[in-house]
C-alpha cells in the first residue's frame, strides 16, 4: 500500500478560530483516520514535511481547540431551552475567536523540506489551502516517484461569485487550475462537481485527469447524539450564514407563518456579504433563534432532536449537513437542485429553494422521521482514498 500523507495546512491555520469549517473538519477526521504517517504542509516559505508524530499533535490540538471530543456543556444548550420554553434566551460567552499563538507552536517541527516523505508516497490534499501557489508543489519535479490526490469539492466561486467575497472566483480559478496541472487524481463528492470539473478543464485547454466520485463521511457523533428535548418542537437550519444558504428565505417564510411558525433555531456563524439577514436576525424575529458558536456535540444533540432539518442552500458541493441530519433519523427539507438531487433524492423532502409560498407548506406539513440512514463512514471513506492512491 502506497504511504497516504495527508497535507495539514488547514489544520495549522484552522487552530487560529475557535470552530472549524467543514473542510476543516474533514481534514482533522482524515487525520485521526488515516493509519499513523508522515504528514505536509504547505507554509509561505515552502513545502515542509511532518513527521507522524507531529501530525497526531496537530490533529489533537485542532480537536481540543475546536472542542471535538467533549460533551455539549448545559451553558451551550441553554439558551435553546430557554427559547424552546418561551424564555428569554441569552447566549454564553463565545470562546475567544483568534489565536495567533496555537499555529505558531508547531513552527520548530516544520524545519524538513519534502525530501523527508517517505518513499513512493502518495500526497492528500483535502482543503484548498494553497493550491493557488503552485511553486509550493516545485518539489514534485525532484521526487518523480511521489503522486498526488486532489480532493475538489465545489466550483462554487466560478459559477456564482456574487455570493462570495469579492476576488474569490479568481483565486478559486487558480485553485482548479493548479489542481489539475498538478494532481494524478481528483477525488469529488459528486457527479455535478466532476462535470462542472471538466467544463472548466475544456474551457481552459486543460486536461482532465482521472476523476472519482468519493461520497463524503457523515460523523458518527451525529447518529450516536441524545436528542436535544425542549418544552416545544424546533426545526434547525445549520452552517455559516452567507448568501448561497438561503437564510433570506427562510426568514421570509417564518414572517408569512407569524405567531403560528414553529421554532427555528440558526445555528452558525455569521458570514459575509448578508446584510440584510443580519439586520433581520438582529431585529429577533418571532420564533427564530440565532446560535452561534456551538461545539460539534452540542450541534449534533440539536441535530438528532429537530423536528427537521433544513437546507434551503442554493447551491452546495454536496451537503454534509444533509448526510449527518439522516444518519440521525432526522427529517429533511432541502433545496430542490441538481446537486442535492443527485445526491439526497428520495432520501430529503426537496422544495424550490426561490418559491417561500411552497417552503411556507413544507413547513406546516414536515416529513415523518426516517430510519437512519448513513450514506458513508469514515472507514468507507479511508478505504476509499487509499484505493485510488494505490491504483496511482
Amino acid at each position: 500500500m502506497r504511504p497516504l500523507v495527508l497535507d495539514v495546512s488547514r489544520l495549522l491555520t484552522g487552530l487560529r478560530f475557535a470552530a472549524p469549517t467543514g473542510v476543516e473538519t474533514l481534514e482533522l477526521g482524515l487525520a485521526r483516520h488515516l493509519p499513523p504517517q508522515s504528514g505536509l504542509a504547505l507554509t509561505p516559505w515552502g513545502a515542509r514535511s511532518v513527521t507522524p508524530a507531529t501530525r497526531a499533535r496537530i490533529a489533537a490540538a485542532a480537536a481540543r481547540r475546536w472542542r471535538e471530543d467533549e460533551e455539549a456543556t448545559p451553558d451551550e444548550l441553554a439558551p435553546a431551552a430557554a427559547f424552546l420554553g418561551g424564555r428569554a434566551a441569552h447566549a454564553p460567552p463565545a470562546p475567544p475567536e483568534r489565536s495567533l499563538l496555537a499555529a505558531a507552536r508547531f513552527l520548530p517541527a516544520l524545519l524538513h523540506g519534502p525530501g523527508c516523505l517517505p518513499a513512493d508516497a502518495v500526497t492528500l490534499h483535502t482543503g484548498f489551502f494553497r493550491l493557488e501557489r503552485p511553486h509550493l508543489f516545485a518539489f514534485k519535479a525532484r521526487r518523480p516517484d511521489i503522486s498526488t490526490i486532489v480532493a475538489f469539492h465545489d466550483t462554487l466561486p466560478l459559477k456564482r461569485p456574487e455570493w462570495f467575497r469579492p476576488g474569490e472566483d479568481a483565486l478559486h480559478a487558480r485553485r482548479l487550475t493548479s489542481a489539475l496541472r498538478l494532481a494524478d487524481a481528483l477525488a469529488v463528492p459528486a457527479a455535478p462537481v466532476r462535470d462542472d470539473i471538466a467544463r472548466f478543464a475544456a474551457s481552459n485547454g486543460l486536461k482532465m485527469p482521472r476523476t472519482e466520485i468519493v461520497d463524503l463521511p457523515a460523523a458518527p457523533r451525529f447518529a450516536a447524539a441524545a436528542p436535544f428535548r425542549g418544552d416545544a418542537a424546533y426545526m434547525l437550519v445549520s452552517g455559516t450564514i452567507e448568501p448561497r444558504k438561503n437564510h433570506a428565505l427562510l426568514l421570509e417564510v417564518w414572517r408569512r407563518l407569524g405567531p403560528d411558525a414553529p421554532k427555528l433555531i440558526v445555528a452558525g456563524r455569521r458570514g459575509w456579504a448578508n446584510d440584510a439577514v443580519f439586520a433581520m436576525l438582529d431585529a429577533r424575529p418571532a420564533n427564530v433563534l440565532e446560535l452561534p458558536g456551538l461545539s460539534s456535540a452540542a450541534l449534533a444533540r440539536l441535530v438528532k432532536g429537530a423536528a427537521a432539518l433544513l437546507s434551503p442552500s442554493l447551491d452546495e458541493g454536496y451537503g454534509l449537513t444533509v448526510a449527518e441530519a439522516l444518519s440521525a433519523g432526522t427529517p429533511v427539507i432541502a433545496a430542490d437542485t441538481a446537486i442535492y438531487r443527485a445526491r439526497w433524492g428520495g432520501r430529503a423532502q426537496l422544495v424550490d429553494p426561490a418559491n417561500a409560498d411552497a417552503w411556507v407548506d413544507a413547513v406546516r406539513r414536515p416529513p415523518h422521521r426516517p430510519a437512519p440512514s448513513t450514506r458513508t463512514d469514515w472507514p468507507t471513506y479511508v478505504s476509499a482514498l487509499q484505493a485510488l492512491a494505490g491504483s496511482l
